[in-house]
């Protein structure tokens, strides 16, 4: 089976976070056919080895094989068969690095490499697991790639920056809570719901910079005739790294004690799941910059995305670098996630030779 065809039926069978049963059938296939045997599967996700000396370090590549739960809108033959889609390119990414994998495979290129196909990049922090994994084995991961299409750039056009590359993010919870009565007497009572307003305006008067604090879900009250006793109010926290996020929070903790003392209501900052930054490691961009021009593309910087990304739990333990690599065709602009978001086979081999290149330069380096 070539890269294309696996493509195709990774893309024809999405499959959403922790389900990727079919995904991790195909990519081990596929590796069986190289000759690889060194495989192990950590849930639904895939660790394939390649070299000859464990003691060496290894060069990580990671690709991501979870779906959307969005329905396919492209006139394509090979489009979803269900309701679910890679609207994020992950079914790209897979078949690039299987590319990678053979040409090194093949060339019989020096070095170690690790090729990790990792689920649940799209929710439930699937990376987080596979890094717990990796670091029980005693080897050394001299840095860890990622790559990731975008219609925002043209093809042959590679980007990235130094330092944070995604955000920091953390959601956060906001509980407020106060005492129902009826409309009629709600002097006597302490209303969440107006606790919730006043808490917000506070958040949207204030200047973040450079990063972000938003709340997107309210839940309030029971009836439309009492005071809300309590109320449950979503959001997310995004800044340029994990300390930034705790300040931010702690920034949070103050304005919430501040209209506790100022309405009599009590209002709890409760933090949930968090996201460490991607970081790029400036020697390995100067790698990213050399290959890429010498294989024909235009590097370009970037700016940090508010965006969130798992990856950023390799960066916690690892040199990491991430890229976007351009995939537009023409003017138009899909933008990941969409449901016509879908670039284009021919591209697989051009990124995969980047990424072969990109990993033996890294190993040799």
């Amino acid at each position: 089976m070539d890269e294309v065809v696996l493509r195709r039926l990774i893309h024809q069978n999405p499959e959403l976070a922790f389900e990727e049963h079919n995904t991790q059938k195909l990519i081990i296939g596929f590796a069986h056919s190289l000759g690889l045997n060194n495989i192990v599967t950590v849930g639904t996700g895939v660790l394939v080895l390649v070299g000859r000396n464990r003691d060496e370090p290894f060069v990580l590549l990671r690709a991501e094989m979870d779906a959307l739960p969005i329905r396919e809108e492209t006139k394509y033959a090979y489009r979803s068969k269900n309701e679910k889609m890679h609207a994020c390119g992950h079914d790209f990414h897979i078949a690039a690095a299987c590319w990678a994998m053979r040409r090194i495979v093949q060339e019989k290129r020096r070095g170690n490499f690790l090729f990790v196909f990792q689920p649940a990049e799209e929710s439930g922090a699937g990376a987080k697991t596979i890094v717990e994994h990796i670091l029980r084995w005693d080897c050394e991961v001299k840095a860890a790639v990622a790559m990731h299409v975008t219609d925002e750039y043209p093809i042959g056009v590679v980007a990235s920056k130094p330092g944070s590359l995604f955000s920091a993010s953390c959601e956060v919870n906001v509980h407020v809570k106060g005492r129902s009565v009826h409309v009629a007497h709600h002097q006597l009572g302490k209303d969440a719901l107006r606790g919730s307003v006043v808490f917000l305006n506070r958040i949207y008067e204030k200047d973040w910079q450079n990063d972000l604090v938003w709340f997107g879900r309210i839940l309030a009250g029971h009836v439309r005739n009492t005071v809300a006793d309590e109320a449950l109010i979503e959001g997310t926290v995004r800044a340029s790294d994990s300390k930034n996020v705790h300040d931010t929070l702690a920034t949070l903790q103050k304005i919430a004690k501040e209209v506790e003392e100022e309405i009599g209501l009590k209002v709890s900052i409760i933090p949930g799941a968090e996201y460490p930054e991607v970081k790029v490691d400036e020697k390995l961009l100067s790698v990213l910059k050399a290959v890429s021009q010498k294989n024909g593309f235009e590097f370009m910087e970037c700016e940090r995305k508010l965006t969130a990304e798992d990856f950023g739990y390799f960066s916690k333990y690892f040199p990491t670098l991430m890229f976007w690599f351009g995939v537009r065709e023409g003017s138009r602009v899909e933008g990941l996630h969409s449901s016509r978001f879908l670039p284009p086979d021919e591209l697989i081999p051009v990124a995969g030779d980047l990424l072969a290149h990109l990993l033996d330069s890294i190993g040799q380096s």
